[in-house]
């Protein structure tokens, strides 16, 4: 079966309202123990440095600097998307905490941890930054180091949430699906608009 982009936000959709539910009664407590003290050997301090490689400030200058560039590129369509699914993504997962109310597990300014948990900022905004970058220059064929290395972005960057103990796994799991929802409307819209 091949997947469509239809087929993505509407799974994406489904799986995020199914971690939601599971989120909102605490049925994820287990699941968020276990990752916490598996990945709990990693060095905080190196991840600290990681982590803001997904802070907003970076999620929006890269995306506005991306957009440049793909409009140097002469690519427009790839320059619009890259701003408004990256953007779009922080505004939404921001609106989407309010919805939900959940309190971290710590809270620290310093990591740009001060509001609500569910679903993770980083977590969404850097999938649909390093994430939809990747899968765009997967699509022109282009570098697979590159795009190797924008995917350890997406994973180091999430990660480092729950190592730094601001975010549990289950709000790296919900943000990953907005973004993911995200990056295939935009995906899907664009499909539509070029048939």
């Amino acid at each position: 079966m091949k997947w469509t982009p239809q087929m993505v936000v509407i799974t994406g959709t489904v799986a995020y309202v199914i971690v939601s539910v599971f989120v909102v009664l605490g049925a994820v407590d287990p699941m968020n123990t276990f990752v916490y003290e598996w990945l709990q050997p990693l060095p905080d301090r190196v991840f600290a440095y990681v982590t803001e490689l997904g802070s907003a400030q970076v999620i929006v200058g890269l995306s506005i600097l991306g957009l440049f560039f793909w409009y140097w590129r002469g690519d427009r369509i790839e320059a619009w998307r890259l701003a408004l699914v990256g953007i779009g993504t922080l505004l939404f997962t921001q609106v989407l905490k309010l919805v939900y109310g959940i309190d971290r597990p710590l809270i620290d300014a310093s990591l740009d941890a001060t509001t609500y948990s569910f679903p993770s900022g980083h977590a969404s905004g850097s999938l649909a930054l390093y994430g939809l970058t990747a899968y765009v220059l997967y699509r022109k064929k282009q570098s697979r180091v590159v795009i190797f290395i924008l995917l350890c972005f997406v994973l180091a960057v999430s990660l480092s949430r729950v190592i730094l103990n601001v975010h549990y796994f289950s709000d790296v799991l919900g943000g990953w699906l907005v973004a993911l929802t995200m990056i295939a409307l935009s995906e899907w819209i664009i499909r539509r608009r070029t048939v």
